[in-house]
C-alpha cells in the first residue's frame, strides 16, 4: 500500500510539473508575441530571456551549449543533405512518383476548396 501511495504522489508530481512547464512556456511565448506586436522589442526580449532563477542556469549551462552543438553539426551536414536531396531523392520523385501522387493530391485539394465554398451557405442551426 505504501508503494501505491508513492506511485500516486510521483504521478501527480510529474503531471503537476509538466502542466506548470507547459503553461509557463505558453504564457511566455504568447506574451512575447503580444509585446512584439505592440513594437516593444526591448521588453519582449527581456521577457523571453528571463525564465527565473530555477530555469536560467539550465538554459545557460545545458540547453544553450547543446543547441549550439546541434546547430554546428546541422550546418556541417547541410551540403551532404543538399546533395542527397537534389541528386537522389528529387529525381526519384520527379521521374517515378510524381505522376502517381499528383492526381490524388490535386483531387483532394479540389474537393477541399469546394467544401470550403459550400460552408458560407450552410445553415449550422439545423445541424
Amino acid at each position: 500500500e505504501d508503494q501505491f501511495i508513492m506511485k500516486a504522489i510521483l504521478k501527480y508530481a510529474k503531471y503537476a510539473w509538466c502542466t506548470w512547464l507547459t503553461m509557463k512556456i505558453f504564457i511566455k511565448v504568447s506574451t512575447y508575441y503580444m509585446l512584439r506586436s505592440r513594437n516593444m522589442e526591448a521588453e519582449a526580449y527581456n521577457w523571453i530571456t528571463n525564465w527565473g532563477p530555477l530555469v536560467n542556469p539550465f538554459i545557460n549551462y545545458i540547453f544553450s551549449p547543446i543547441s549550439r552543438l546541434v546547430i554546428f553539426i546541422y550546418h556541417l551536414t547541410e551540403p551532404f543533405r543538399d546533395i542527397l536531396y537534389y541528386e537522389h531523392i528529387l529525381p526519384i520523385y520527379l521521374f517515378h512518383l510524381q505522376h502517381l501522387l499528383d492526381p490524388p493530391f490535386s483531387m483532394a485539394q479540389h474537393l477541399y476548396v469546394r467544401f470550403l465554398d459550400c460552408l458560407p451557405g450552410m445553415d449550422f442551426g439545423l445541424l
